[in-house]
């Protein structure tokens, strides 16, 4: 690190925390707690792209994930989950049924479970700083890595839904139609 400051001097602000001492480098000046969270989010983008490259050359099996609920920490686990099967090599279907039908809309608004739960803006910022992934970036990559998304058709008539209106890599069927799907499939889920 000395490498780089010798043309720079360190200036230390004497604040609450030591994650408040500025860096000088060149003409820009950014916390040590900024450099920490720059470093994060770089780590999991290498971690996303190493998990993307990663290939099986054998399926283990399949998995069926029933979503019957739209609460941000539901939503949160059927996606951790479908992920890691999907790293493992399994073939994932997930199935989106009752209020969780509303997960694969185009305007989902995650909610709370229960009145007087932290607010999801706030869980979100707790999972970032933690180097976690927050929703979005599991259902961007369960997208990316194959995931294949149901929503049910009777669900989506009962709330008023359209197909127009869900994600576009989200097909709508019938139960009978997926209960062939989690047929054929080795292991069973609900989550709700």
């Amino acid at each position: 690190m000395q490498g780089l400051l010798t043309d720079c001097t360190v200036q230390e602000a004497y604040l609450n925390s030591f994650l408040r001492k500025r860096l000088c480098i060149g003409k820009t000046t950014r916390t040590l707690y900024d450099m920490k969270k720059e470093s994060a989010n770089a780590t999991l983008r290498k971690e996303y792209e190493r998990t993307m490259n990663r290939s099986f050359d054998k399926k283990v099996g399949s998995i069926a994930i029933v979503v019957t609920e739209d609460t941000y920490d539901k939503a949160l686990t059927a996606f951790n989950i479908g992920v890691a099967a999907i790293e493992m090599g399994m073939h994932v279907s997930m199935f989106f049924t009752s209020r969780g039908v509303n997960i694969v809309t185009k305007s989902y608004k995650p909610r709370r479970a229960r009145w007087g739960e932290a607010p999801i803006s706030w869980k979100e910022t707790f999972i970032k700083r933690r180097g976690g992934t927050v929703l979005a970036q599991l259902m961007y990559q369960a997208k990316d890595m194959g995931v294949h998304m149901y929503a049910c058709y009777t669900s989506m008539v009962q709330a008023g839904l359209q197909e127009r209106r869900l994600l576009e890599n989200v097909k709508a069927v019938r139960m009978t139609e997926f209960l062939g799907i989690a047929i054929e499939s080795d292991i069973h889920l609900v989550i709700g």
